[in-house]
């Protein structure tokens, strides 16, 4: 008898234990895998104040400045396709020359001199000075008069936007880099990505709005409208740049951050390894151009960026398919919805398996897939359309690239911003010209060569991923050569160094071990 009411009160206790048991496996699972759904979920209450200051003051002035600066960009080829090209009478390879060729001579001059400014230049001052400079240029493009003459203007208020929009991008990508560890950088950067796809899909309702509501009011083109309007917008974004720029955790003065905050800061960033700012020296120079940082990533961005560049000729495609206004302005945002879906997909999965080069080669295979279809010309139109949304696919690729050299070269701050100017300077060194040859305007949209080209450029940067992965992965086991990553003193990067700068860092070792 009393064995059976033992069994019973274990039965009881079995019941009784068995909901708590399957919560507890579910709470389990959630604890283990909750930061990468965002990284500070498994983060103490204090330091997810922090972060959210942090992600909030930085990341709303990024987006913003990069949604303004990529408007700027799209505005100019939608302009061209609302009437711009037949009122200034634009001929030829003219367009190419103004929107791709005298700007980016502007900003290939100014980037790497920039990014050494900002080695001794906070970046509070820096950035959004430079930002209300190109937009006072920006407004002045309304200005210029619809002739030959008018067009000689507007090549060189395009070359000083260059120059000025030079800090922007690198700048912004490098104080992401100041703040965020390699399990916090991906996503944030896929953040500041997606504000540029955003400014593509709003610069095309926009100038579809102006177009139908603007259009010849005060004697003014929609087109002239949109720059207007860009540059106004722009003004108190600048002004709020200087408020919200935290500059580095070394030597934040920011007002939003309490002394103990900004000190939790520092030890989180040097936790990751992530070394602070110093003067730029002759030896960091010297470290940097004899390693491999500085050729095979700047190869692969060149790439990237001359690949991408296809997609926006998607609206003179448009154009001769004889759409309406309205639509050449906003058949090309549906591209930038997929250029958005897909740049979240490859930032939280690559925070999540710790690594950048797989979602590199997956997506640039898929944009390769679109080159492909646009080479093979089908007179099908819906295939003609997947050929071009395709090609939007790979875009976020190029936030990875700068993720990855914040993440290899984290032990030096100096040699993180000149790589980050260089890749971006020789990236657009290419795209200066290149356009000319393999994507001449006057020949549009039968570009000819320029499809194929444009898919082996895709296939390219995807191997030059794996080539960099491999390195890396060798260096990891301890392997050395004449191009090794060196420190500012030229001595060889240490394997330990390397390991924690490849994604692995201390965070994420810990939360393994709550796990």
């Amino acid at each position: 008898m009393s064995s059976l009411k033992e069994s019973e009160v274990r039965t009881q206790n079995v019941d009784i234990n068995s909901e708590p048991e399957e919560e507890s496996k579910w709470k389990r699972l959630w604890q283990k895998h909750k930061s990468k759904l965002w990284d500070t979920l498994d983060k103490s209450p204090e330091e997810r104040r922090v972060m959210f200051k942090v992600d909030w003051w930085i990341l709303t002035y990024a987006c913003l400045g990069y949604f303004l600066k990529t408007l700027d960009q799209t505005n100019f080829s939608n302009a061209y396709a609302s009437g711009m090209k037949e009122d200034y009478g634009f001929k030829k390879n003219e367009y190419n020359l103004a929107s791709a060729t005298m700007f980016n001579i502007g900003y290939i001059i100014g980037q790497v001199p920039s990014q050494m400014v900002l080695t001794r230049v906070r970046y509070s001052i820096w950035l959004p000075t430079m930002e209300l400079l190109w937009r006072i240029v920006c407004m002045c493009i309304a200005a210029t008069p619809k002739s030959q003459h008018g067009i000689h203007v507007i090549y060189a208020l395009r070359f000083l936007i260059g120059l000025f929009e030079s800090t922007a991008y690198a700048g912004l990508i490098g104080l992401l880099g100041s703040w965020y560890t390699p399990l916090e950088l991906g996503k944030r950067a896929g953040i500041f990505q997606i504000s540029s796809s955003v400014s593509n899909m709003f610069s095309g309702y926009l100038q579809a709005a102006l177009h139908k509501g603007m259009d010849g009011r005060l004697g003014l083109r929609s087109y002239q409208w949109l720059f207007i309007f860009d540059g106004i917008i722009t003004i108190p974004i600048a002004l709020y740049g200087y408020l919200s720029i935290p500059d580095s955790p070394a030597n934040t003065k920011a007002w939003w951050l309490k002394p103990d905050q900004k000190e939790l800061m520092r030890n989180k960033i040097a936790a990751a390894k992530r070394a602070p700012p110093k003067k730029l020296t002759w030896n960091s120079l010297k470290a940097l151009f004899s390693s491999w940082p500085a050729y095979l990533f700047p190869a692969c961005f060149i790439c990237h960026v001359s690949a991408i560049r296809l997609y926006s000729y998607m609206n003179l495609w448009l154009k001769y398919k004889k759409f309406s206004v309205t639509k050449i302005n906003t058949l090309p945002t549906a591209g930038y919805g997929i250029q958005i879906f897909c740049t979240i997909i490859m930032a939280w999965t690559s925070d999540a398996i710790h690594k950048r080069y797989p979602l590199i080669i997956i997506f640039t295979i898929i944009s390769a897939i679109g080159a492909l279809i646009l080479t093979i010309w089908p007179s099908n139109t819906s295939a003609m359309f997947a050929g071009w949304y395709l090609l939007f696919c790979e875009t976020g690729c190029g936030i990875l690239f700068m993720s990855w050299i914040n993440e290899t070269l984290a032990f030096s701050a100096e040699q993180r911003l000149v790589c980050i100017g260089l890749t971006q300077t020789l990236a657009f060194t290419f795209q200066a010209w290149l356009p000319l040859i393999i994507y001449n305007t006057g020949n549009a949209p039968f570009f000819g060569s320029g499809y194929p080209v444009a898919m082996s450029l895709f296939l390219a940067e995807g191997f030059g991923s794996l080539i960099i992965a491999y390195i890396i992965k060798k260096e990891n086991a301890g392997f050395t050569w004449f191009f090794s990553r060196k420190y500012n003193d030229l001595k060889l990067v240490n394997k330990e160094q390397i390991k924690n700068d490849h994604i692995i860092d201390q965070d994420h070792m810990d939360i393994e071990q709550r796990a």
